[in-house]
């Protein structure tokens, strides 16, 4: 499809290699086969053209158009290129240049933006970069973004093609566009990079669910479109479907450095096949450098006798990558209130995002036992090994001295550094995550932007102790009808964020996962649980007298009438990295694999803990009334068989990341 031809319509989205049942014996197709493509009914009557005139929403193909057609059967997969010399139709004859044979069929145009990527030898699925540079074309998109996919397992019927991009569309006037340079589309997830391409129930799906090695592209959160412009002209950015619950940025650059930001926190949701239309961006007359404060209050207390104030510092980030800081804080923010207990909470908190800028991006390498063998400049020292993540650590009294420095209810005496749970998010791509707990009720944790935001999976464990008292009967391996019960769960960044700030840093839970290795080779006490300020109450190191024995065992048929769910309470052996000798109350949750979803004592431990900072008194009448026990992985019991193997196998496209270290303990007094 030449721009020439179609500098005002969008044409057709990228392509997958999907995974089907047997098929019968498939039949050769030889070279000069032809077949009709032309677009499916439902993206044709989507908004097609720049100039918003639906009725006039149409994808004509161009002579010398080519798709690549994928072919998939058992143990390897084969293409075909098809071109058409069919010139301005909706539905074009395209001919094919060798021989294909198969069962499934999979098409992407244009041809040349594909490659196959395998995850074992019975799936593969197309892979197509999303640029983060792009080119302003005045009126339309610049030539190869225009993407679209196809499957069919009937090679003699009509290829039915499906828009895959979204798009924003924007118009910029002022003085100031005379030298406006760039423009840059900032959000607070992956919007850009290689991408794997996938059909569900017949449609097409593009999403950053599968790590691939050596991208063409790498994942990346911003997307920047270079000029020149025009004013009254129409340009658009193209980029993977997302929502974007903390807003965006769109940050304008001139040939000499300066920049221009304009900011909403309105949610915006992209989506496949739809143009989002910003309209016309004032820019002004001139290009005055913008104040913008360096401790910003996010979220506002409105209940509560005493502040309750967390504080996510920003490190690794240079001063011109603060905006972006801002936007992750915010999403990281917004994900951890979306969850509950802290969503029904909210209002008992204050959050401060603190633009701290450091003098280089990203973060020292260790050489995993705590030695730096490649030093950043980064204001908090934050660091750790390539591969390992147990020596994460940053300058713990620098942090302190900033909070006392700058926190407002600290530099007014209201608060200590103490009463602060903190969070530094890294400017590093690289695996990792930690928290560091004191004894006196302090923590920090280290949240790095892992993988540049795309997905992350972490698993259940994969053996579990049979006996639930000790280990004289060993361990078995857990069961896939186990695993279906608790769903599988693929998640981000922000999941690393809920479980080391939300569970460890905030609320002082300790891990619930365990390694086939049993650690503990008896019951015994948590050092913890007789801290000033009590950590690990989540565990127990006795089975007989576990925490939650008083509030939740024994009233156990109480809780269950009220809510079947809160079934799922009990006394389930591994916890604390330990396979042995170490319990928890329910079969999984945050603690163990990331889940947006806090056990019922997990929940009711984070909510003493809020009703203690904010100086009320907790009341676990009031907190049966306002709980919530939705857990959004898990399948809903009526769950078909079919939606149990779509779960698996889009948990199988992205690879399992190991589970980060347990919180390194201090003992520390308040000072």
């Amino acid at each position: 499809m030449k721009r020439s031809r179609l500098c005002l319509l969008f044409a057709l989205v990228a392509a997958a290699c999907s995974k089907v049942d047997p098929e019968p014996a498939a039949t050769p197709v030889p070279p000069g086969t032809t077949i009709r493509a032309g677009f499916a009914s439902a993206d044709a009557e989507t908004r097609s053209r720049l100039d918003f005139e639906p009725a006039q929403a149409r994808v004509l193909w161009s002579r010398g158009d080519a798709f690549k057609m994928v072919r998939m059967n058992e143990s390897n997969y084969s293409s075909v290129t098809f071109t058409t010399q069919d010139d301005g139709v909706e539905k074009a004859v395209f001919t094919s240049t060798k021989t294909l044979s198969g069962t499934a069929f999979t098409s992407g145009y244009p041809a040349d933006v594909y490659r196959v990527g395998r995850r074992n030898t019975m799936d593969c699925y197309l892979i197509t970069p999303v640029p983060s540079e792009q080119q302003a074309v005045a009126g339309g998109i610049a030539e190869g973004l225009n993407r679209a996919a196809a499957f069919s397992t009937d090679f003699s019927a009509d290829l039915h093609f499906h828009n895959l991009l979204s798009y924003v569309r924007f118009q910029v006037d002022g003085d100031c566009v005379s030298s406006l340079e760039s423009v840059t589309f900032q959000a607070g997830t992956t919007v850009a990079g290689d991408a794997t391409v996938y059909f569900v129930d017949g449609e097409p799906v593009i999403d950053f669910s599968k790590n691939w090695s050596n991208p063409t592209v790498p994942q990346a959160s911003s997307i920047t479109l270079q000029g020149p412009f025009e004013e009254g002209r129409d340009y658009c950015i193209a980029l993977v479907p997302a929502t974007l619950s903390t807003g965006f940025h769109m940050q304008f650059r001139d040939g000499d450095g300066h920049t221009l930001v304009k900011r909403t926190s309105k949610a915006l949701t992209l989506s496949r096949s739809r143009i989002a239309d910003f309209g016309t961006i004032h820019l002004g007359d001139s290009w005055e450098p913008e104040e913008r404060p360096e401790v910003i209050e996010y979220v506002h207390q409105k209940v509560g006798g005493r502040k309750n104030v967390i504080a996510i510092l920003a490190d690794g980030f240079q001063a011109s990558e603060l905006d972006q800081f801002e936007l992750l804080a915010k999403n990281a923010v917004d994900y951890v209130f979306s969850v509950e207990p802290y969503k029904s909470y909210k209002d008992y908190f204050t959050v401060y995002l603190c633009r701290v800028p450091s003098q280089e991006s990203g973060a020292g390498v260790t050489d995993g036992n705590g030695t730096v063998v490649t030093a950043v400049d980064n204001y908090f020292g934050s660091r750790w090994g390539e591969s390992s993540y147990s020596d994460m650590t940053a300058n713990a009294g620098k942090v302190q001295s900033y909070l006392m420095a700058n926190i407002p209810e600290v530099v007014s005496g209201e608060l200590t550094y103490v009463d602060i749970p903190t969070a530094l998010i890294i400017n590093d791509e690289r695996y990792g995550g930690i928290c560091h707990t004191y004894s006196n009720g302090w923590s920090y944790c280290q949240i790095p932007y892992q993988y540049a935001g795309r997905a992350i999976r972490w698993s259940f464990p994969k053996v579990q102790a049979v006996n639930p008292r000790d280990d004289s009967e060993g361990s078995r391996e857990t069961t896939d009808a186990e695993r279906d019960e608790m769903g599988r769960h693929v998640g981000d960044w922000r999941n690393t964020f809920l479980h080391e700030f939300a569970g460890h840093g905030y609320a002082r839970l300790t891990d619930e996962y365990w390694s086939a290795t049993t650690k503990y080779t008896e019951p015994g006490a948590i050092a913890g649980h007789s801290y000033s300020a009590p950590y690990a109450l989540n565990a127990s190191g006795f089975y007989d007298t576990v925490p939650w024995q008083a509030d939740l065992l024994d009233h156990l048929d109480e809780w269950t009438a009220r809510n079947p769910d809160y079934g799922r309470i009990g006394i389930w052996h591994g916890a604390q990295t330990s396979l042995y000798y170490r319990w928890r109350s329910e079969k999984i949750s945050c603690m163990i694999d990331n889940r947006p979803y806090f056990s019922t004592w997990q929940r009711i431990l984070i909510v003493r803990k809020i009703m203690e900072k904010a100086g009320e008194t907790f009341d676990l009448d009031d907190f049966k009334a306002r709980d919530v026990t939705v857990d959004p992985i898990r399948p809903a019991p009526a769950a078909s068989e079919a939606s149990l193997r779509q779960a698996r196998s889009r948990a199988l496209l992205v690879p399992e990341a190991p589970m980060l270290p347990s919180p390194v303990e201090h003992l520390e007094e308040e000072r």
